[in-house]
């Protein structure tokens, strides 16, 4: 799924390019210090988002190292930042798309295929997750 990500975020941000002062540390702050018990709820959920790294354990054990790491480097990562991106212009755009970006994102002719899309990741991620605990685990008990 992420490599169609990258091209609706891509879209978004070309019509929102200010989106991209993002990457300025001075707006994180002012926003955690603007917005006190929210901000922290924000930062929980982005430490949320990226809790899937455990599940990178199980596959480096499928895969090894160097395929996990040239991946994630080359193709996730940057996936990801222009899909986030581009949800990030949207919102600039229209502040309405706020109850979900990621599905606001994608043209009206590929919503349904895309949301069929998005739950077998979930499925498949969830499984990931269970094999990397089970994996943890029985590790742990030898």
């Amino acid at each position: 799924m992420v490599y169609r990500d990258w091209a609706l975020g891509v879209t978004s941000i070309l019509q929102r390019p200010d989106i991209l002062l993002a990457f300025n540390p001075y707006y994180a702050v002012q926003f955690m210090w603007q917005n006190g018990f929210i901000a922290l709820m924000t930062l929980g959920g982005t430490i949320l988002v990226v809790t899937g790294a455990e599940a990178l354990y199980a596959d480096m054990g499928h895969f090894g190292k160097r395929p996990i790491t040239l991946t994630w480097t080359f193709f996730v990562f940057p996936s990801l930042v222009l899909n986030y991106l581009g949800q990030g212009a949207l919102l600039l755009s229209s502040p309405e798309a706020l109850s979900n970006p990621f599905y606001h994102l994608v043209p009206d002719a590929a919503l349904y295929p895309m949301i069929i899309l998005a739950t077998v990741a979930t499925i498949i991620a969830s499984q990931s997750i269970i094999s990397g605990v089970f994996s943890l685990a029985w590790q742990g008990s030898c």
